[in-house]
């Protein structure tokens, strides 16, 4: 029973940095067009992670379960962080290394 709830409280607390992730995106992409989704997805991100720690503590009393809670929760958000930059990492990799057009493409009728 303890195993399921653990694995349980991981689910959600990769939920919750995956609501966290989602949330700040919109927002720093799209500022002010997104509030109702920014806020449904913060919103999701607390609720996912207070069902994370009631797992965790159920599964290990109070103390234990909350020290299992942070270690999910920093083990979610350190892959989340190294994701975003091997993501980076690969597109400033792959806009480096794209081909560049010839210098008489412009005087052709060539699309740029």
């Amino acid at each position: 029973m303890e195993i399921a709830l653990i694995i349980t409280a991981l689910i959600f607390c990769g939920a919750s940095v995956f609501c966290f992730c989602k949330a700040n995106f919109c927002a720093c992409t799209k500022a002010g067009e997104c509030d109702n989704p920014v806020n449904h997805y913060w919103l999701g991100a607390i609720v996912s992670a207070f069902i994370a720690l009631l797992c965790c503590c159920a599964a290990l009393h109070s103390e234990k379960g909350t020290l299992l809670w942070l270690v999910l929760m920093v083990s979610c958000f350190s892959g989340a962080l190294l994701s975003a930059r091997h993501s980076a990492k690969k597109r400033c990799d792959k806009s480096i290394t794209k081909a560049a057009k010839p210098a008489d493409a412009l005087l052709t009728n060539e699309p740029n």
